[in-house]
């Protein structure tokens, strides 16, 4: 998916989960219950030594979530994002700029999100042909910076991430700042309720995140 094609979607679906367990048939679980609530771009963790595998056969079971595109993250080198792309990663995400893997997707047409947290990392990512960027973490640098990128730089789409509640508060501040979407792992994800495999309780979570959203954006 091309990142002008994925910035388009951010319009509709401005919530993206971050998630990764060890275990496969949780994430299946979990993807699901996303699925179920309403998610349409999902964003998992290269995490852990099983992590690739795990991706191989969410991917095996697309067909379960046909408008559902599943992106990957934590990528911090060129040959393991081309491993993921090859597995038919709709796009790529890194904590900080990564300047091989922002050439690569660029001159391969794929999305390409970094991570940023200065003014001249996010100028750096968009003179390697970067569209959107990822405040990361995102609770610690603050919505102020959001809006001052897109004062100086309005070109870059943003998506936060990193502690950010899926309170109607917690993303107007955010969506008020300028983002287009915004990325949620632990916020979203009740750990009780995975461990308790409550995936509709799970599934209505992410239900109300996404109204939260839709409401304030």
């Amino acid at each position: 998916m091309n990142i002008e094609t994925f910035i388009s979607r951010t319009d509709q679906h401005t919530i993206v989960p971050v998630f990764y367990h060890g275990d496969l048939q949780t994430c299946i679980d979990v993807v699901n219950a996303a699925y179920d609530g309403g998610v349409r771009t999902f964003e998992f963790v290269d995490r852990g030594a099983n992590a690739i595998d795990t991706f191989k056969e969410l991917m095996n079971r697309k067909s379960r979530w046909p408008d559902l595109e599943i992106g990957i993250g934590t990528i911090y080198d060129l040959q393991t994002a081309k491993e993921y792309i090859n597995l038919g990663a709709a796009f790529v995400v890194s904590p900080c700029l990564v300047d091989e893997v922002a050439i690569h997707c660029r001159d391969h047409d794929v999305s390409y999100i970094p991570g940023i947290a200065t003014i001249k990392e996010a100028f750096d990512a968009s003179t390697l042909g970067c569209k959107m960027i990822k405040i990361f973490p995102a609770n610690v640098i603050g919505s102020a910076f959001a809006k001052a990128i897109t004062s100086v730089l309005p070109q870059l789409a943003i998506m936060p991430t990193g502690g950010i509640e899926p309170t109607a508060n917690g993303l107007k501040e955010w969506f008020d700042a300028g983002v287009n979407c915004v990325g949620m792992g632990s916020q979203l994800f009740d750990k009780n309720k995975i461990s308790k495999k409550d995936y509709v309780g799970l599934s209505n979570d992410i239900v109300e995140a996404i109204n939260n959203a839709n409401l304030v954006k």
